[in-house]
């Protein structure tokens, strides 16, 4: 997806070549570094503005995040903090930072700022191939892990992304294709992850993925594949835990005649086995007419008894797209469209006893 639109993009640049223009060229402005963020409030679906449902999600708002930045956009993943606050990682290795004011539609304390490290040197083109996808932190102990693409690898940093603490290159992930990284990952009891390729085919169908028995930001981690089967045409975009045995996956898909779609589906944390292909169960599709971009990012809060379900989108730096945070309510129940996948193939009666019930940390 990233890399069609970046050709579409490149294809309306030919214009500029192909028709005769006339221009100086002047000095180049030094980097804009604003910390600014404006946020913009937007309707679901612009045809109905009364709507508000959609699946088993409820709107309950959404933004349009804007900066002068140069560095800003490209978000690939994020993380709702407590008191309102989140942390989104874009593609470039840049943090941005803010808490959500939402009766006044204001992003208070916004920061944007690169990572301290990362898989190449931090200068302005090397940080163009980071390509950081996905985002973890352990609430208890402040540190935060970060999957990368192209130099596919785990890193973990220290509570407040002080320092690199460590970083790790799995063999078993080198064979991914540059786009197809860590995706997704999900935290697991006694310090397992979970890290999903988005574009890995696995031999027995679906995706690959990998749970790692320890850290895998470090190398004495034992990473063992298992597969995950997107819904038909689209790609894994990111995962957050929802509950002790269950979890929410995002998908986006792109195609000439629809554009872009995304689709999130909960997945049962035991269907994840060694060697095998777990898939999950969609709950709601964003399309036209709803508001909808390349989404990537994904976070779970609570408010009282409610589930909030969080989705932003990921720009590609890319001027005809749009960085989008919603605001979902996870409603109850199953939906119309809330059916069994028949490719479904959790069987009880083989599942292994190390992965029957996956918690939380």
């Amino acid at each position: 997806m990233r890399i069609f639109m970046r050709r579409v993009f490149a294809c309306l640049s030919l214009f500029f070549f192909l028709v005769p223009v006339t221009y100086v060229r002047g000095p180049v402005p030094p980097p804009n570094d604003s910390q600014y963020l404006a946020l913009t409030p937007i309707v679901f679906d612009a045809r109905n503005p009364d709507r508000t449902q959609e699946g088993r999600l409820s709107f309950l708002g959404g933004w349009k995040i804007t900066s002068d930045n140069d560095d800003f956009g490209g978000i690939s993943s994020m993380l709702a903090l407590p008191s309102d606050r989140f942390l989104m990682l874009s593609d470039n290795g840049t943090l941005v930072g803010f808490t959500l004011d939402e009766s006044s539609n204001r992003a208070v304390r916004p920061f944007i700022a690169p990572l301290p490290d990362g898989p190449a040197k931090p200068n302005e083109l090397a940080r163009q191939n980071w390509d950081a996808e996905s985002l973890l932190q352990d609430p208890k102990t402040g540190q935060y892990w970060v999957g990368y693409e192209h130099q596919h690898s785990i890193w973990r940093y220290s509570p407040s992304f002080a320092r690199k603490e460590s970083a790790h290159f799995p063999k078993t992930m080198q064979d991914w294709p540059n786009n197809g990284g860590a995706e997704a990952m999900l935290p697991l009891s006694g310090g397992r992850f979970l890290v999903f390729s988005e574009s890995a085919e696995y031999s027995k169908g679906g995706y690959q993925a990998l749970i790692f028995d320890g850290d895998p930001s470090e190398a004495r981690s034992k990473a063992t594949p298992f597969g995950y089967q997107p819904p038909e045409g689209y790609m894994l975009t990111d995962a957050a835990m929802l509950d002790e045995n269950s979890a929410l996956m995002l998908h986006r898909r792109f195609t000439p005649f629809e554009g872009i779609s995304a689709i999130l589906s909960i997945a049962q944390l035991e269907d994840f086995q060694a060697e095998e292909v777990a898939t999950s169960i969609a709950i709601a599709t964003l399309k036209s007419p709803l508001k909808v971009d390349n989404m990537e990012a994904l976070a779970v809060t609570k408010e009282g008894d409610s589930t909030i379900v969080w989705i932003a989108s990921d720009d590609n730096f890319n001027q005809l797209q749009e960085t989008l945070l919603f605001k979902f309510r996870l409603l109850k129940g199953k939906t119309a469209q809330e059916q069994p996948d028949p490719q479904h193939k959790n069987e009880k009666a083989g599942a292994s006893p190390g992965f029957s019930s996956f918690e939380t940390d």
